[in-house]
């Protein structure tokens, strides 16, 4: 008689293991939704260059050199603007990371966790103020506003790098340095088919991103935010709608 196998014992707190029936399949259906969320990050990366300062809203390595910079050549104004956009980051990831926390108890845990796309749906909510502040402005803002926006906007794609730690294969969203390094490994070590494909979709979208934002600022400046909110509102809706069908499953299970 063989003994059963037992699970591994989770240590206290620490994350639920994934479905592993699910894992693969989980990361190949949110790849499009990935691109999107990339998308939504070229977006508002590019406006915060042109208009938030001349700073990036989730590059960090890119705004501690700028303060870097700042600092050596005495500009005041550059370093305070690269300093917000990185103390907003920090809130955005302490606060997504807080609400959408690896530690949920449910088992086994889900490729893609409800709370990951409640944290999807507060940053929605931010970007459509910051929109709303945009439009009104024309997007032409004096020094006070343009700063509040750039808080809330480096705030909301904190929060986005948040929900891609949480979800399954943890794919990076706002910066894409790792995913290059990671795709040119595979492809010159020979395991090009190994590589992760969120990587190369990723690189695409945050270049249609900023481009599709760059081209709206310079011919319709005041709808130069509104891709980055259509991305990151698509990607709610739909799992929102995955969500709900998750949970008509087990019903229908028990009533049969």
């Amino acid at each position: 008689m063989t003994e059963p196998v037992k699970e591994s014992p989770r240590a206290p707190g620490g994350p639920a293991p994934r479905d592993a029936s699910a894992t693969g399949a989980g990361a190949q259906r949110h790849i499009h939704l990935v691109g999107l969320l990339t998308f939504a990050s070229g977006s508002v990366d590019v406006i915060s260059l042109l208009a938030l300062g001349g700073t990036f809203t989730s590059v960090v390595t890119g705004n501690l050199i700028f303060v870097g910079r700042a600092i050596g050549s005495n500009a005041g104004s550059a370093a305070f603007h690269a300093g917000l956009a990185v103390v907003g980051y920090i809130l955005g990831v302490g606060v997504g990371s807080r609400l959408a926390r690896t530690t949920d108890r449910t088992l086994p845990r889900p490729p893609w966790p409800v709370r990951a796309t409640v944290v999807l749906a507060i940053e929605w909510a931010l970007l459509a103020a910051i929109n709303i502040v945009w439009i009104t402005y024309d997007g032409k803002l004096s020094s006070g506003p343009a700063t509040v926006l750039l808080l809330g906007a480096s705030v909301s794609l904190g929060m986005q790098s948040a929900v891609a730690r949480a979800i399954d294969g943890t794919p990076s969203t706002t910066y894409m340095t790792g995913a290059l390094t990671n795709l040119i490994e595979a492809i010159a070590t020979g395991r090009a088919r190994q590589a992760d494909p969120t990587a190369l979709i990723g690189l695409v979208t945050l270049v249609a991103g900023a481009a599709c934002s760059a081209v709206l600022f310079e011919h319709a400046r005041a709808l130069a935010l509104l891709p980055c909110l259509l991305a990151v509102g698509a990607v709610a809706i739909v799992k929102l709608r995955h969500h709900a069908r998750e949970r008509r499953q087990p019903a229908l299970g028990a009533r049969r």
